[in-house]
């Protein structure tokens, strides 16, 4: 997951405040260059929070910052690493998540190893393990990301519904929804990194929960994508929600932003996102009705149900930047606070989950190569449409997945 989206880096800038600089910096301008990823006016409300925490320590350097949707960041980001005009600072995700995870950009020597900062060596484990490679750290992972289904609770009270628990109450859910001529779900699968909020979701009960080792396994060979009873059903449960037309029509006409806004309009119940974008959402619906927030049960009746929480990426320094001494600087200013994050009661229904173990990690934290691209392929030729099985998508991912073992 990804993936990290805008949304989530920003509210990782918002979250830090000031630390204690190793020095200020020089008196002449100096420019420095972010990329990540992201839509809409990211690209500026990223540069002006970045520019207010720094302002007063490094009055002399402004910040430029582009952002792009997940697929253009990622082919952007290669080009300009692999030939040796990467940015100043650029987004990265935990371990093996996205084309972007640290422990596929470290081999390249692409990333400036930071083990020399006090931000690093003060910080607990659990921050600096997803950010690491071969005893390296590259960046801190300061928060959780939480993949949730967001849902409008006054559309819920209209029909007597309270939040399902097992994957048969959600789609008795969505029956009842769609029988009041309510539109169940609705899916901006137009960018495809939304497909991986709710499959996700699935995945945690139906492979995960089972069997916690399964990433770690797929490199062993005891377990496969194409494993009866793991990805199969996930995926399988996943496509139900369109076959039924519980999402809606065309969903791969729709961006994300479009789909939040009719979100916020009431033209859906539901809609699958996380702790990434609920100011968003929040400031779209604007005090039109009451939001919340479930983890997607994909478990059966009697089965525990098991959510996604993880840690979130961050900003890595470019190895070949010309300003790595002052970029390293302005890395301790903005992670320069340790403090936890304070808690959000719209992800209370999460608490418990945490509390108990019943979570898994983003899946593709922990997978090789491209296998959530093939993933987000097999899922988007479906509902386009094509004529490809549930099997026809678990042996593409299982393929890729070896091509990147070779």
């Amino acid at each position: 997951m990804k993936k990290t989206k805008a949304a989530l880096i920003l509210s990782l800038i918002l979250a830090v405040s000031s630390g204690c600089l190793p020095s200020r910096a020089a008196e002449e301008p100096i420019e420095l260059s972010f990329l990540t990823s992201g839509t809409g006016n990211a690209a500026e409300e990223i540069r002006e929070d970045l520019e207010a925490q720094i302002q007063e320590d490094f009055p002399n350097v402004s910040i430029s910052v582009e952002a792009y949707p997940d697929e253009q960041f990622y082919s952007i980001l290669n080009t300009r690493l692999s030939t040796g005009n990467g940015p100043d600072f650029f987004s990265v995700q935990p371990y093996l998540a996205g084309p972007n995870g640290v422990q596929k950009l470290a081999d390249a020597g692409y990333m400036e190893p930071l083990n020399d900062l006090s931000i690093i060596q003060n910080a607990p484990e659990e921050q600096t393990a997803p950010m690491s490679s071969d005893g390296n750290v590259y960046s801190l992972s300061r928060f959780e990301m939480i993949l949730c289904t967001y849902y409008n609770e006054d559309l819920f009270a209209q029909c007597n519904l309270s939040v399902p628990t097992n994957w048969q109450e959600f789609l008795d859910c969505c029956a009842v929804l769609k029988s009041n001529g309510i539109q169940p779900l609705i899916s901006g699968n137009k960018d495809s990194f939304v497909l991986q909020f709710g499959i996700y979701q699935i995945a945690a009960s139906q492979v995960y929960a089972k069997n916690p080792d399964y990433n770690a396994q797929l490199y062993t060979g005891e377990t496969r994508f194409t494993d009866p009873g793991t990805w199969d059903e996930a995926i399988r449960r996943y496509l139900l929600l369109y076959d039924e037309g519980y999402v809606q029509p065309h969903s791969l006409k729709m961006g994300q932003t479009e789909a939040l806004e009719r979100f916020a309009d009431g033209d859906a119940a539901m809609m699958m996102g996380g702790n990434f974008n609920d100011n968003t959402i929040l400031d779209a619906i604007d005090g039109r009705f009451s939001l919340k927030s479930f983890p997607l049960p994909g478990n059966d009746e009697g089965e525990p149900l098991y959510g996604v929480i993880s840690k979130t990426g961050g900003y890595a320094i470019y190895s070949q930047s010309e300003h790595l001494d002052l970029c390293k600087q302005i890395l301790e200013k903005l992670y320069g606070n340790n403090d936890e994050e304070e808690e959000n009661e719209l992800f209370q229904a999460f608490d418990s989950l945490r509390e108990n173990g019943q979570f898994t990690v983003n899946c593709n934290q922990g997978w090789q190569g491209d296998v959530e691209w093939a993933l987000e392929d097999g899922l988007s030729r479906y509902i386009g449409g094509d004529d490809l099985s549930v099997h026809d998508i678990t042996n593409q991912m299982q393929e890729q997945l070896q091509k990147n073992e070779t």
